[in-house]
């Protein structure tokens, strides 16, 4: 079997949550649990009005290549982009996908980042004056700072990813 891709990877991870959540809300369902965490209350809303909701005409400005995606598709491609966006809705609506409001971008990560290296730089003097000395004092002053040092390297290369993910997404 092929080794996958860090995005191939990240999909089949995605794919088996969506999967799981749907298990459980088929379950919630199928059992009348309606007051089950899991059903978020904009849906009650959702299922309580007409099935077939009124269509309103509006203007939308569509990126090309998503345009061209769905007329490839062929007749009833309007049909196609309401259904993407009636199913974003209800992810946003059900909690799947996350608004600009709930998403950290980052700042959890600055956060830590910062507290990590205002403790490194608190501990460096005397780490530094430690693994002058040598021995086994020098070796875990050594051994802590390495440590920390690999912390916040691990912070930053996260946050970088964030940086990336990002720009690829728009």
């Amino acid at each position: 079997m092929p080794q996958m891709t860090q995005a191939e990877t990240k999909q089949r991870a995605a794919f088996h949550h969506m999967a799981e959540v749907m298990k459980g809300l088929e379950a919630d369902l199928r059992w009348g649990l309606t007051d089950s965490a899991r059903i978020p209350a904009g849906w009650h809303k959702i299922a309580a009005e007409d099935p077939t909701p009124k269509k309103r005409h509006i203007s939308i400005r569509l990126d090309e290549d998503v345009l061209k995606f769905f007329q490839a598709m062929g007749a009833g491609y309007l049909t196609r982009i309401n259904a993407v966006l009636r199913c974003f809705m209800l992810a946003r609506l059900a909690g799947v996908v996350k608004g600009a409001a709930e998403v950290d971008h980052g700042q959890e990560a600055r956060a830590e980042y910062l507290r990590e290296m205002e403790a490194y730089m608190k501990e460096k003097p005397e780490l530094d004056r430690l693994m002058a000395l040598g021995g086994k004092a020098g070796d875990a002053a050594y051994a802590k700072a390495s440590a920390r040092l690999d912390r916040i390297q691990a912070l930053l290369l996260g946050m970088l990813d964030g940086v990336v993910e990002d720009m690829e997404q728009g």
